[in-house]
């Protein structure tokens, strides 16, 4: 894929909020894999006893500790749970952000120009994925985050930011090209200054 000038989004404001689709994803994916009641013992440890709005945002850190919860009790089924709620609020994003007509046009131009544009639409968008992180499109096939909330604080030995990469990935296949994937190759809770995502064909 072809590199280009790198492209940050709007410096954090330092709200430290996040969009509800970032734990309303997780709400519907984890009452599918592990009940209701499991479902909600995680949110309410996470300090979330309702859903914000579709619309609506809440803090950072509490989705970071829903996240973080997701991880500490279900270590080994935690990344397809994070993986599956990323597609679901990536689908979310594409359905509340780009008109059918316009994921038409994104389908039908060359992908390389498509994933261009589809990365620019995220990066107008990244604010509630984001919080106070900062997010970059650094080149058409890589993006990051910078401060990123969800893996502040973590430590871990191999990249953690499953609902992240799956998002990436949904959002792009839909829009761009269905065989693209994401993988992360750098994440501050595995040591990393940012966290890096890598789209390949």
């Amino acid at each position: 894929m072809a590199n280009s000038h790198e492209i940050i989004s709007q410096p954090p404001t330092g709200s430290g909020l996040m969009d509800a689709n970032m734990v309303a994803s997780l709400h519907a994916v984890i009452e599918q894999a592990k009940g209701s009641a499991s479902r909600d013992r995680v949110f309410a440890d996470a300090g979330i006893e309702d859903l914000p709005v579709d619309d609506g945002t809440l803090s950072e850190a509490r989705v970071a500790r829903l996240h973080s919860l997701v991880r500490e009790n279900w270590p080994g089924e935690a990344s397809e749970i994070l993986d599956m709620a990323g597609r679901v609020a990536a689908e979310v994003f594409v359905s509340q952000n780009i008109t059918p007509k316009a994921i038409l046009l994104l389908q039908n131009m060359p992908w390389s120009v498509s994933a261009w544009l589809v990365g620019k639409a995220a990066r107008l968008n990244s604010a509630g994925f984001r919080g106070s992180g900062t997010f970059a499109i650094q080149t058409t096939s890589r993006l990051a985050i910078y401060h990123n909330p969800l893996a502040i604080g973590v430590t871990a030995d191999q990249p953690i930011c499953h609902f992240h990469a799956a998002m990436f990935e949904h959002m792009f296949q839909r829009m761009s090209h269905r065989d693209f994937v994401c993988r992360e190759t750098a994440c501050m809770a595995a040591g990393h200054d940012h966290c890096s995502f890598e789209l390949t064909l």
